[in-house]
């Protein structure tokens, strides 16, 4: 039997995954430089569990939303693709279905059409008049707390059957990611001045001790999971909501009395502020007839048809006329677009936007007979 539960094997094949978005970063480059040696240096720490987290860089971004990103070092990166690996397929058997975000054959669009076919349900095929409740959670990633998360992981480990020294290392591995701090050890890059629009409880820098997640790390999507694995088992077991869906902190409830919601929503805030150390963000709560639409993941759903919400055409727009945009980006602008368009009611806005913003790059960029992708025209390419 191996010392450790994160033999060599299991580490390259960590590697692997994570290699497959950041194989042209300077950081996996310079690890992939020695390998073999990297790799056997860092499973020896791991076996004599002398691992430590490395420095993180930090930078602040405005789209889609000002927020603050802690990226870890591609090494780093391997250890949580090592850790989640390991438990990742149980978690996937604990979650409740209607959870979609950083989920296998999941993902926004699954979301939405779960969220569509909810609506048709709770109307009865839209012959009764249905309401939802649009709850967000306020500063999640920067208030989940640590010891409770830490509890959680030990809680799903201690219940497999597992050896002791496969549960003794994967939580060991599991602490030494979630108490490890990214605030103490950084590196600032990019614009500065973009950290004046991050709102303060969106910041690791205010979290406090022993709270708070990196959104840049990859443990931590399955984390947010796990941790609001309990809020999804009380409101679909404990309240009894039928008709529910998350994607990360954003949760919609459907049902055909208004006064349920509003009973469900205080029921929630009260088990997210004495189960998780968390509460609602009250001022985006919203309760109200399923007919005035669902603003829901860049999508306004609304009974009879999905729609894309207008703040996303209109950074379309602007893209469109950045100056020195070249006509290979504005390519890969427009068809990533368009990909998120399809998925609604979306015709005549691509159209639209083929026939009226495209400028002289209507002359070389050949649509699709629906407009749902484009391509450059041949005279171009060559």
């Amino acid at each position: 039997m191996s010392k450790t539960t994160f033999t060599f094997e299991k580490l390259y094949q960590a590697y692997l995954d994570c290699r497959k978005h950041k194989r042209k970063t300077i950081n996996a480059l310079e690890f992939e430089w020695n390998l073999e040696r990297n790799l056997f240096k860092l499973q020896k720490e791991l076996e004599a569990k002398e691992y430590k987290p490395g420095h993180s860089i930090c930078f602040a971004i405005k789209d889609p939303s000002p927020r603050e990103i802690f990226a870890a070092t591609f090494r780093d990166r391997v250890v949580h693709h090592l850790l989640i690996k390991e438990i990742e397929n149980i978690g996937e058997r604990k979650f409740i279905f209607d959870t979609f975000s950083c989920r296998k054959n999941k993902g926004t669009h699954s979301a939405i059409g779960r969220l569509k076919g909810f609506i048709g349900k709770a109307t009865k095929n839209y012959t009764q008049k249905a309401f939802y409740a649009q709850l967000d959670i306020s500063g999640f990633f920067m208030s989940i707390d640590h010891n409770i998360l830490y509890s959680l992981f030990e809680k799903l480990v201690s219940k497999q059957n597992k050896p002791h020294q496969w549960k003794k290392d994967v939580l060991w591995l599991a602490k030494v990611i979630i108490f490890n701090k990214p605030t103490k050890n950084y590196t600032v890059k990019g614009d500065v001045s973009l950290f004046d629009f991050v709102p303060p409880r969106k910041s690791l820098f205010n979290s406090g001790p022993y709270r708070g997640l990196p959104i840049g790390n990859y443990s931590s999507q399955f984390s947010a999971n796990l941790y609001l694995d309990e809020l999804d088992q009380f409101i679909k077991r404990g309240l009894g909501c039928r008709y529910y869906v998350r994607y990360v902190d954003d949760l919609v409830l459907l049902d055909g009395n208004e006064e349920n919601l509003k009973n469900w929503r205080n029921k929630i805030n009260n088990f997210l502020e004495e189960k998780l150390n968390l509460k609602l963000n009250l001022d985006k709560t919203k309760i109200q007839s399923v007919d005035k639409g669902i603003d829901f993941l860049g999508y306004f759903i609304k009974p009879d048809c999905i729609l894309v919400r207008q703040r996303i055409v209109r950074k379309l727009k602007e893209k469109l006329y950045w100056p020195g945009l070249s006509d290979f980006k504005a390519l890969s602008v427009i068809n990533s677009y368009y990909g998120h368009f399809r998925h609604a009611c979306s015709f005549n806005l691509r159209k639209d936007i083929y026939e009226n913003h495209l400028g002289e790059r209507k002359a070389i960029f050949l649509p699709e007979t629906d407009y749902s992708s484009f391509q450059l025209a041949k005279t171009i390419e060559n």
